[in-house]
């Protein structure tokens, strides 16, 4: 799809000061070096608040007038300061190194120990992660939840009727928050079995809670196994700092040590050791016998500077077992997402960064809890929060309600209405659905600018069934095209899917068949994007009249495979550019029947359903497609048995590969035609001859260009997550990607074709060489925008007039 909308989940616990408490901020040093001590303890006497300093040994903490605040941490003399409140300026505390001579040894801070200690937790690791999933048996109750902050001093505050009653109340009036999504769920866990007892969730964008959970909630609110060697985070692997190759590239510091329940306990500190990389920063602590941890806290620097991340912080607790075995208690991921451009605060630092609220940010929270009490199988799973297995709790019950009044609000409506019409393509009006909305406009040359009214019955009339059609008319021609199509799906699953389709109207004779198999919420008409409709500078004339119909049977055999069977019958009719010669005789039309047969291989990979369609995204399992369309051309006069028949095989394979902080999206084809067939069956690759950049098609070569029935396409496109950008200064601020993409085509034209019709003048097919060009450019400009300089490689087909040489090309996108 062209746009994302990008949302996100839950409230966290605010900290709030009291009213007369004032902000501490400051950097502590090395008295000897001037260097700053990162994770340095720092607390208020005689009470538990505390903090620890950053990478750059800067804080920030809460204090009342007169406090004193304690500096601790190995290798130096603990030192004492009490809090001016005369003064704003930030503190610069120096503390003195612990040196002990002896003999003439000179002991430092511990550096080596920590490496000691984390080569224990290598050693034991392996063991220590058998254990924990030698657990078979035991629950969970999870509850997630999605805000968004709102300035009271905005606009949008007007907009909401009883706005204090449907949004939350914080401690800074500035901010309020509004539930906008909220989960939960109590699972039993037996072996591979997962049994959800208890499941509850409510939003306040019924269309587009979907996009919720496949955006936000899958990519960023997930499962932190430390013991893996990475955890994948935003599609991006994050290396764990426990991991075998973690010292290469974390800085490791020992805190502290503490006695609990007669065995000591050790406290790390962590962060990158550059800081640019895409790693995280944190601490956790580990249990001298078993050299297991006991918790972890994780957080995603500044400096990774993730788009619309503002903050993230995960982190996970174990809880020991009779038998001396660990096990998870609680895991709790809180992100800040910022969708809207968002001046990042310098005085805050990593670990505060998920806290640091403000206006239009989307804060998410998604609490886990374990426990291995059998007295949870007498207990209804709807009364479990209630009880001390599970203490705590992020979802407030009066959030509910608030959900369920600002469901009503019309602000609230037309978002998600919007929301809606970005992610499926139709825009909702009741029991009717407009769309496809990439339909309404597009050009040509035979019709100017063609307007179409496009139109279904919607899930409000029925789940089962959706009637629906198109008329359309362009300014040039001035006539009217129309078409109409049926789907059933007579189970509650959509196991099977019957759909009719007809229609009367203009088809480009460049229209790739199997291209609704892999692209998501194609434009039927072909200008690619809204940009490239508005922004062609030729009109494609090659276009026939087309009346089809075709009758589609789908089974989905579950969510590893999908099946479809279409037969389907074409009328063809030549146009001014598009004539149908062979020999001295020309054929105003003929006509196909053929059966296209389609299995595509998703291997569980996860999809959002809309109405009556699975969409799937790009990801690490990819999607397969293999096609096969057997049909017969007969031409006027011809017998049935006088025609011979044409076979098409055709397969796809589309995927992401991520590769730590860079990932790859790709899309690969091809495939093989032979027999009798028309030109317009053959492999023919396009553009638009518009600023539009394409996906799934080429950006450099004009309306026709080639024609092949042994071929092969390749679409590469490389994000470097901001790998050289991030280090460049200024210019980091604006969080952009750097791009870069290839498109290739290789095909050439065989023996086992059969040209029902002489190929047109206007192909090349003489030379079998591949066409390829590359792109450069930058994403997320503004957020949601891709522009890139592209290229065509190589000399061979430079100086062709069906080709640019180079060009700058735009695309709406929306990506981390």
């Amino acid at each position: 799809m062209v746009y994302r909308f990008l949302v996100a989940v839950v409230l966290f616990s605010i900290a709030g000061g009291v009213l007369s408490a004032q902000q501490v901020r400051g950097v502590v040093k090395d008295e000897e070096t001037k260097e700053p001590i990162p994770f340095v303890n720092i607390s208020v006497k005689g009470t538990l608040q505390g903090t620890q300093s950053d990478i750059d040994g800067t804080f920030s903490l809460q204090s009342l007038e007169h406090d004193t605040l304690m500096f601790s941490s190995i290798g130096y003399f603990p030192k004492e300061i009490v809090v001016d409140p005369a003064s704003s300026q930030p503190l610069t505390v120096y503390m003195k190194q612990e040196v002990t001579m002896v003999d003439e040894v000179t002991v430092k801070p511990e550096v080596e120990r920590a490496v000691v200690l984390f080569e224990k937790i290598q050693e034991n690791k392996q063991k220590n992660k058998e254990l924990i999933n030698s657990i078979k048996h035991y629950k969970t109750l999870s509850s997630t939840n999605v805000y968004l902050a709102i300035d009271t001093a905005s606009n949008i505050s007007r907009f909401i009727d009883d706005f204090k009653e449907v949004t939350v109340e914080t401690d800074n009036q500035k901010l309020r928050f509004s539930p906008v999504y909220l989960a939960e769920s109590a699972e039993a866990i037996s072996g591979d079995s997962i049994r959800v007892l208890h499941h509850k969730k409510e939003g306040i964008f019924p269309r587009i809670n979907q996009a919720i959970e496949t955006y936000v909630l899958r990519e960023v609110v997930v499962d932190l196994d430390f013991y893996e060697e990475h955890i994948k985070i935003l599609n991006r692997e994050f290396l764990s700092p426990i991991s075998k190759n973690a010292l290469s590239r974390y800085n490791l510091y020992l805190n502290d040590s503490v006695e609990v329940d007669g065995i000591k306990h050790f406290q790390f500190s962590f962060a990158p050791k550059n800081r640019y990389d895409q790693l995280f920063s944190g601490n956790f602590e580990i249990e001298n016998n078993s050299f297991a941890l006991t918790n972890i806290e994780a957080h995603i620097p500044k400096e990774a500077n993730l788009n619309f991340v503002k903050g993230f912080r995960g982190s996970v607790s174990y809880k020991k077992l009779p038998g001396d075995k660990w096990f998870l208690n609680e895991q709790d991921v809180r992100i800040n997402l910022s969708l809207l451009p968002d001046e990042d605060s310098v005085s805050v630092y990593s670990s505060e960064r998920v806290d640091d609220i403000s206006g239009g940010n989307w804060i998410v929270n998604k609490l886990t809890q374990y426990s291995v009490s059998d007295r949870l199988n007498t207990v209804k799973a709807e009364s479990w929060s209630q009880l001390p297995e599970f203490a705590s709790s992020n979802i407030q019950r009066d959030d509910y309600y608030r959900v369920e009044q600002l469901r009503q609000q019309d602000l609230i409506k037309g978002v998600d209405a919007v929301g809606g019409l970005a992610l499926t393509g139709y825009l909702n009006a009741g029991k009717i659905d407009i769309g496809p909305v990439f339909d309404i406009y597009s050009t040509n040359a035979i019709e100017g600018h063609r307007f179409t009214i496009p139109l279904r019955t919607s899930e409000e009339l029925s789940k089962h069934f959706s009637i629906g059609g198109f008329l359309g008319a362009g300014t040039r021609s001035r006539e009217f095209k129309y078409g109409g199509n049926f789907i059933y799906q007579p189970l509650e699953t959509d196991k099977f899917i019957f759909r009719l389709n007809y229609s009367d109207d203009y088809s480009l004779i460049t229209h790739d068949k199997f291209y609704r198999f892999i692209k998501n919420n194609p434009n039927n008409k072909g200008n690619g994007n809204l940009i490239a409709a508005l922004t062609t500078r030729e009109k494609d004339p090659y276009l026939k009249e087309e009346k089809s119909f075709d009758i589609r049977f789908e089974y989905n055999v579950n969510d590893d495979y999908q099946l479809e069977f279409s037969p389907y019958y074409l009328h063809s009719r030549e146009t001014p550019d598009v004539r149908f010669f062979r020999g001295n005789t020309e054929y105003n039309t003929y006509e196909n029947y053929g059966m296209l047969m389609n299995l595509r291989i998703v291997s569980g990979q996860h999809y959002d359903k809309f109405y009556f369609d699975r969409i799937y995204y790009l990801d690490p399992i990819p999607v397969i497609n293999l096609s096969c369309d057997i049909g017969q051309t007969l031409l006027p006069g011809e017998k049935m048995s006088e025609s011979g028949l044409y076979w098409h095989f055709h397969g796809s394979v589309k995927g992401r590969i991520n590769m730590g902080q860079i990932f790859m999206e790709y899309m690969l084809n091809g495939g093989y035609l032979s027999g009798k067939a028309p030109y317009d069956l053959l492999d023919q690759p396009v553009g638009s001859m518009s600023l539009g950049y394409a996906k799934y098609r080429f950006n450099l070569l004009h309306h026709a260009a080639f024609a092949h029935n042994l071929y092969t396409n390749t679409h590469f496109h490389f994000n470097g997550g901001g790998i050289i950008l991030n280090r460049v200064p200024l210019i980091k601020k604006l969080k952009l990607r750097e791009v870069l993409s290839f498109k290739g085509h290789y095909g050439t034209l065989t023996d086992a074709y059969k040209g029902v019709f002489d190929l047109p003048d206007q192909y090349s097919v003489e030379d079998a060489v591949p066409y390829a060009e590359v792109g450069i450019g930058l994403t997320n400009i503004l957020k949601f925008l891709r522009v890139e300089y592209v290229r065509l490689l190589g000399n061979y087909y430079l100086d062709e007039p069906f080709t640019d040489k180079h060009g700058i090309r735009i695309r709406a996108e929306m990506s981390f």
